[in-house]
């Protein structure tokens, strides 16, 4: 009997330790709960904005899909020069340029032309992935009308390729000093440099 009321003590005893120190932990992180909302109630807008711009863009990406699927590039195009959305344009561009290496008609100096603006805006970017999508596409651009843009300008028939011509000269005045850059993005840009230096 003696044991057995010795174990209920214990237990009472324990029991009343576990509430007090349940009490005092609770009355400890009441003052950093407290003072941890902010920073929780900021998080919790960031995590808003950015599920706005994640809707956003893939709403603009599946517009652009409808266009792809339509076989309707020059409204693909003329949709990422008005909607000025670097992103949408970055995740657009290496599947243009697939059909530009593979030569397909759908693709023309026009189309080229129109997206050099925002290919200057790439260029421009703080983001190297961007960098490295509009260095890739110059690339590609440079490589598909290599023939026409390597002719002296007074042979040249195509207005277009004439004004793509001197975009590019142009472009990559103010840009060439992405030959500095390291790594893999530097030797694309060293391609193109090696390209338009040609030009004249």
């Amino acid at each position: 009997m003696a044991n057995k009321e010795n174990e209920l003590a214990c237990a009472a005893n324990l029991q009343e330790k576990l509430v007090n120190s349940n009490n005092s932990s609770s009355s400890q992180t009441e003052e950093p709960s407290f003072k941890y909302s902010g920073f929780f109630t900021e998080v919790s807008k960031d995590h808003e904005t950015m599920s706005q711009v994640l809707f956003s863009r893939n709403l603009r990406l599946s517009v652009a899909l409808t266009f792809w699927r339509k076989r309707r590039t020059s409204e693909l195009i003329a949709y990422l020069v008005r909607m000025q959305d670097l992103g949408v344009v970055a995740d657009c561009l290496p599947v243009l340029m697939n059909s530009l290496q593979e030569e397909k008609p759908c693709i023309s100096v026009g189309c080229c032309v129109d997206l050099l603006p925002l290919i200057k805006s790439l260029l421009k970017s703080k983001y190297e992935e961007y960098v490295l999508v509009g260095l890739n596409w110059l690339q590609a651009v440079i490589k598909r009308w290599w023939s026409q843009l390597s002719k002296n300008t007074d042979d040249l028939e195509d207005e277009n390729i004439q004004v793509l011509k001197w975009q590019l000269i142009d472009l990559w005045k103010k840009e060439k000093q992405l030959i500095q850059v390291p790594g893999y993005t530097g030797n694309i840009a060293k391609d193109v440099d090696a390209y338009l230096l040609q030009l004249h």
